[in-house]
Parts: structure tokens; sequence; C-alpha cells
């Protein structure tokens, strides 16, 4: 637990010059939305008869979090950064999770997409939860990674306070850069995440130190048990990240159980998007086309 606190928490640290000639993934195109009361919003959109929404994880960018993914999604695909986070909208007021996933269905309301396959990681399935809540008819499927329906371990209970502490730092744009020490570990396992560091290290300083703060925070307060029988009946899979220092694998199960889901494993941690782009892409469309037959 020390070593999660001490890469979660690590906020004083700069984030130094980042050159702008880097190497860059192969992403789709780009382009801007507008989105009543919302601003506009930078998305990426590969049309196609099944597309994906892909909803990202805590403090990063739908482009950090699915680089490796993206390109491997033919058949459809939208991203957007969640409100808080990079290029995400810009409505005011704190991070919640039932209003991302209103924002996501106003982003498929301006994309004209009747329905879609959720993927969401880590923070991304709450946010899909919700979203396949409030707005079922929208939802065809659900794939849900390394999250859970409850954010409540041991290291949660200890790091909620020390955010609530935190929180007043932001103002002088302390822990901007605390992404950066959490996945800089990635960059000893990864060849890959080597390459693109430059690329990674101007992405993860995206999210403004009180967004990282209040969506963590956001994250503590949810609790998606009460409303599963209500999503139960939609076809889901989970996977479960069997090494997960971040979230539990055990409560990963648990919200499997719980939803009737099917079940993939990933022998790896939370950064395994990162860590091992060739096992998470490859269960990854497994996932999907066991929820979309």
């Amino acid at each position: 637990m020390q070593a999660d606190l001490r890469r979660g928490l690590s906020f004083v640290r700069r984030v130094g010059r980042v050159d702008d000639a880097v190497v860059e993934p192969p992403l789709p195109p780009a382009r801007v939305v507008h989105l009543p009361r919302r601003g506009e919003v930078t998305v990426r959109v590969v049309e196609g008869p099944a597309p994906v929404l892909l909803l990202h994880g805590w403090a990063l960018t739908a482009d950090v979090n699915f680089c490796h993914l993206m390109p491997h999604l033919s058949e459809g695909m939208v991203a957007m950064d969640h409100h808080g986070h990079g290029r995400g909208p810009s409505r005011p007021g704190k991070f919640r999770v039932d209003a991302a996933a209103d924002d996501h269905a106003a982003l498929l309301d301006a994309l004209g997409i009747e329905e879609v396959v959720v993927c969401g990681f880590s923070l991304g399935g709450p946010v899909g939860l919700e979203l396949a809540r409030r707005h079922p008819d929208r939802v065809a499927g659900l794939v849900l990674q390394s999250t859970a329906l409850r954010f409540d371990s041991p290291t949660d209970r200890v790091t909620r306070p020390l955010l609530k502490a935190a929180r007043p730092l932001t103002r002088f744009d302390i822990g901007r850069t605390a992404p950066l020490r959490y996945f800089s570990d990635t960059r000893k396992r990864s060849a890959e995440t080597e390459r693109l560091w430059p690329w990674l290290r101007r992405e993860l300083v995206r999210a403004h130190p009180r967004a990282i703060v209040d969506t963590m925070l956001a994250e503590y307060e949810f609790d998606f048990r009460p409303h599963a029988p209500l999503v139960a009946g939609l076809p889901t899979a989970v996977v479960v990240t069997t090494r997960d220092r971040a979230v539990p694998p055990a409560d990963q199960r648990d919200m499997a159980r719980l939803l009737d889901a099917e079940v993939l494993e990933i022998d790896d941690d939370h950064d395994v998007f990162l860590a091992d782009p060739e096992t998470y892409i490859a269960t990854t469309m497994e996932a999907i086309r066991r929820v979309t037959a």
C-alpha cells in the first residue's frame, strides 16, 4: 500500500520542458464538436456500423488510455475526454459521475449516433454504468475494465482524507504531475511506453489538479450496487486485471457477479493498457466480440 500511496500522491513535481517534436501514436482523426451548455470538445470518431464509446480512466485522456486500441476499432468508435480532463466539456462545477454520463449522451446526440457498446476503463466504468442507467436506449452492451461498483478498499479509505486535505493546494497547480509519477514505473516495463514518453508527458498533465482531486472524491462517493439489477440484463463483459493495485481484483469480480457478466482476465496491473498493449488489445476486442455476439 505504501508504494501505491507514493505513486498516487506524489503531487509536488515539476512538469519540465516537453519538446514539440515528439513521436505520436497513430490515432484516428480528431474533430471539434459543439455540445449545448458544455462548449466545444475535441473528439475522435471512426464511422461504422457498430460504434464503441471509449470512456477513459482517472487523470488520463482518451488518447492516452486507448491510444493502442483505437486503430483496431474499424467498425466504429467515439472517444471524448471527461469533464475536467484534457479537451473535455467545460461546464461549471465539480466532476460528477452522473453529469459525465449525460455529457457523453449529449455527444452521441450531436453526432447522430443512436446506440453504442460502452468500453469503460477504471473511472470510465462508473460513467458507463450511469450512462446505461440514465440513457438505457443508447447502450447496447458494456465492457468494463479494471473497475468496480464501489471504491472502498483500505487504500481508498486512507487516500480519501489525504486528497481532501490536499485539495486547497491545487490552487497553486500542485498535483498536475501526479499522473506522470504514477506511470513513470510503466516506462521500465514497456519499450513502447518509453518511446512514446515525450508525447505521454504532454498528455498526462492536461488535467487540472483540482479536477484530479474532485474526480477521485466523486469516485469515492459512487456506489452502483443498489442499481445493479437495472442493468443486469444488459450484455456485459468484465475484464479483470488480476494484479491490480488500484482496484482490488475481488471488487472487480464482485461487480461481474452482480451484473451477471462474462469475465475475462489479464494477469497484469492497472497500467496494462500501456505496459502490455498487445494483451490489452486482444482481450478488449474479445470482450467486445462477446458483448455484440
